[in-house]
């Protein structure tokens, strides 16, 4: 029995990781789309397998980004969540941030 509790846990455990996985991957993939496939948008607050940068890294690159790019990023931003992606709490709150909320 303890053996079957131990495996199902570490299934779910693997299973919530892929999810996360892909989950970020999607993400990622979506603010690209959203930037017209200009990936240096998304780069701001990701890297490129889509998970979410620290909070210094974030900020530095907001601050070396272009008005462009962050009016990019706020607009792909806005989009996504008009499609009601699953953005983690992380990138809500960068969303906001660039908003300027």
């Amino acid at each position: 029995m303890k053996k079957l509790i131990a495996a199902t846990a570490m299934t779910m455990l693997f299973a919530g990781s892929a999810f996360a996985d892909t989950n970020a991957m999607n993400t990622r993939t979506a603010l690209d789309a959203y930037s017209d496939g200009d990936t240096t948008v998304a780069d701001i607050m990701m890297d490129s397998e889509g998970n979410d940068l620290s909070d210094d890294e974030f900020t530095a690159n907001w601050d070396a980004a272009t008005p462009e790019q962050q009016a990019a990023l706020v607009a792909a931003c806005d989009k996504g969540q008009e499609e009601q992606l699953e953005f983690t709490d992380t990138v809500k709150s960068r969303c906001k941030v660039a908003a300027g909320n």
